[in-house]
């Protein structure tokens, strides 16, 4: 019984302390270093999203271009089914 009550004993003297070098570790604001490394991510985010809406801009633009060609290749096949059969006559 004895041994038992060291044991739980020390145990949460072991608890208390690594729970107080836990809590001394905690900040309750951040420093210069991490506001710079915050604010160089918060630059490269904008960056990279600005980024992102040029490319989707120029994806756009792209998307028309394609469906312009796609609808002349449509008319000139449909021409040429055309002339086809009139040449089949």
């Amino acid at each position: 019984m004895l041994k038992c009550t060291r044991t739980v004993i020390t145990m949460g003297m072991v608890l208390l302390c690594s729970g107080s070098l836990f809590l001394y570790g905690c900040s309750s604001s951040p420093d210069e270093e991490q506001l710079k490394a915050l604010q160089a991510l918060k630059d490269e985010t904008s960056q990279l999203e600005k980024q992102v809406k040029d490319l989707e801009a120029k994806k756009s633009e792209l998307d028309k271009t394609i469906a312009e060609k796609n609808a002349k290749l449509a008319k000139c096949n449909a021409d040429q089914e055309i002339v086809k059969q009139r040449l089949a006559k």
